[in-house]
């Protein structure tokens, strides 16, 4: 059987998950906003209602609350330390949040971030330029590490998403910069350019995606299977058959990439990978799980 048409047909599956401690709160129906799965399979989720980052596994349910009252605005991307306080970014200052719901050590940050990974000491903001500008931030303090890029001026932002982040297991951060489907391999211990991953399309080179005014997709490392997902809409593919969210599967095995249709709409965003599915959170909210060939 064609993979793409088992990924289509299994589109719909919804993992049933354990119920969140008192509320019953499921992220398959009730999850909104930016969130990314970390490599145990846990996810932070901002739950609006409850004003508090939840803390949930599929296995577990919410284990923790953090409630956000104090932050200086809304959280719009967050990471946890390993003692259970999150680093938040609200529009262009970094937050220390305690579990309590205290707010302590703050940074300013140069410019709106775009997108955020990490690994179990530091973290790696992405930042909403026209020109990739990364900084590596340590998890205790939130000091910079290293930098990558040209620190942007007022000129160098973007309105646009362009540039995605994700950090493989061996410590490397890969970059999806532009409208290139190529990924960039940065030394997360120096902050250089270690190399670039090339990809063909049924032996031909990669299309330039057609980014117009949208965003970027969302990219997620698979773990120990040496493949990213990289999710596209299917405008930005041109003219053609393909419709709604599309998932272009890069192998850096073989350096061969696939597009798998989802039959999820084109807004839809990936939030990472569990197991062995392709997390997405619908427009309208809601999370799906979608089996990776």
């Amino acid at each position: 059987m064609n993979p793409a048409s088992v990924l289509t047909a299994a589109f719909v599956l919804l993992l049933a998950a354990a119920p969140a401690a008192g509320q019953g709160w499921d992220p398959v129906k009730s999850a909104s906003g930016w969130a990314a799965f970390d490599r145990d399979g846990s996810c932070v989720f901002h739950d609006p209602e409850a004003r508090a980052l939840r803390v949930w596994s599929r296995e577990t349910g919410t284990t923790d609350l953090l409630p956000v009252a104090k932050l200086d605005g809304p959280p719009e991307k967050w990471v946890l330390d390993p003692s259970g306080d999150a680093w938040v970014v609200t529009s262009t200052t970094l937050e220390r949040l305690e579990k309590t719901g205290k707010v302590g050590t703050s940074h300013s940050l140069p410019a709106e971030v775009a997108d955020l990974a990490w690994d179990a000491r530091s973290f790696v903001l992405c930042y909403r330029t026209r020109e990739p500008y990364l900084e590596r931030r340590d998890l205790k303090g939130g000091s910079v590490m290293w930098t990558y890029g040209v620190k942007p001026s007022k000129g160098g932002l973007a309105a646009q998403v362009r540039h995605r982040i994700a950090i493989r297991e061996d410590g490397k951060v890969l970059l999806a910069s532009g409208e290139s489907l190529r990924l960039d391999v940065i030394d997360i211990e120096k902050g250089t350019l270690a190399g670039t991953e090339d990809f063909a399309l049924k032996g031909k080179p990669l299309p330039l995606l057609a980014l117009a005014d949208g965003d970027r997709g969302g990219l997620a490392w698979w773990m120990n299977n040496n493949v990213a997902l990289m999710a596209v809409p299917a405008y930005q593919l041109g003219p053609g058959e393909a419709k709604g969210l599309m998932l272009a599967r890069l192998d850096l095995g073989t350096h061969e990439l696939r597009f798998l249709p989802t039959g999820a709409d084109e807004k839809a965003v990936l939030v990472g990978i569990l197991e062995s599915s392709a997390v997405l959170r619908g427009p309208a909210g809601g999370l799906t799980f979608v089996p990776i060939p």
